[in-house]
C-alpha cells in the first residue's frame, strides 16, 4: 500500500504544499495518479486536516497530531490492513514508483527498507515500512522521539539500498524535496525542461 504524507505544516512554503499547481493538477492529483497501481491501493496522510479525495483513496488521521512524519507512519499502520506500507511524500513531485518497486524488492525480511544516499545519508520518507514497526513506532513517540534515525531505525531490522545499487533511476530527481516557494519554482522548471518527462507522465 502506497501512503502519501500530506499532513505538514507547509510553513515554509506558505500554503498548502498538495494544493499546489504543477502541470495542470494540483500536486496532490499528481501523486496519486502516479501511485495508483504501483502497490495494492493508495492512502493519503492527513495529519490533522481534512481533504477531498478521490474514492477509492482512504484518508487516514494521526492519532498524535503534531507530531511529524513518524505520526503519519504510526497511523497508516495502525489503521490499513496492510502488511507493509511504502511512504512517499507530496512535496516529493518527481518520486519514482518503478525505484519504489526495486527498491520494496531488496527488502527481504527487514522490517524498513530505505535508501542510503552517497554521502551516507539515509531518506526515510521514500522507504517500505512493516507492520512489525507499529509498537516501536508508538513508543518511540510516546516518549517524544520523533526523528526515524533515533526512534525507529536502532531498535528494527533495516535494509540500507546504497544509491549506487539503483542505477538506471535518476534517484537526486526521484527524491526531490519541493519545501519552500524557490524549491517549488525549482520543480516547475525541471517539468519545463523535461518534455520526456511530461510525455511519460501523460501515459
Amino acid at each position: 500500500m502506497t501512503v502519501i504524507l500530506t499532513g505538514g505544516r507547509s510553513s515554509r512554503m506558505g500554503q498548502d504544499k498538495g494544493s499546489l499547481s504543477l502541470d495542470g493538477e494540483t500536486l496532490l492529483e499528481r501523486t496519486i495518479r502516479r501511485w495508483t497501481g504501483v502497490f495494492d491501493g493508495v492512502a493519503v496522510s492527513l495529519g490533522e486536516t481534512g481533504r477531498a479525495l478521490p474514492v477509492g483513496v482512504a484518508g487516514i488521521r494521526d492519532l498524535h497530531p503534531g507530531s511529524g512524519p513518524m505520526a503519519g507512519l504510526e497511523a497508516a499502520l495502525a489503521a490499513l490492513d496492510t502488511d507493509a506500507v511504502f511512504l512517499t511524500a507530496v512535496d516529493m513531485p518527481f518520486s519514482d514508483p518503478a525505484m519504489a518497486r526495486r527498491l520494496a524488492g531488496q527488502a527481504g525480511e527487514a522490517d524498513v527498507c530505505l535508501i542510503r544516499r552517497s554521502g551516507g545519508r539515509l531518506e526515510p520518507l521514500f522507504a517500505l515500512y512493516r507492520k512489525s514497526c507499529l509498537p516501536v513506532v508508538a513508543r518511540s513517540i510516546a516518549g517524544g522521539r520523533m526523528a526515524f534515525t533515533r526512534g525507529l531505525f536502532p531498535y528494527v531490522a533495516v535494509r540500507e539500498v546504497g544509491e549506487e545499487e539503483l542505477a538506471g533511476f535518476d534517484v537526486e530527481r526521484s527524491l526531490f524535496n519541493a519545501n519552500d516557494p524557490a524549491e517549488w519554482d525549482q520543480a516547475r522548471s525541471m517539468m519545463e525542461d523535461l518534455p520526456e518527462l511530461r510525455r511519460t507522465e501523460e501515459r
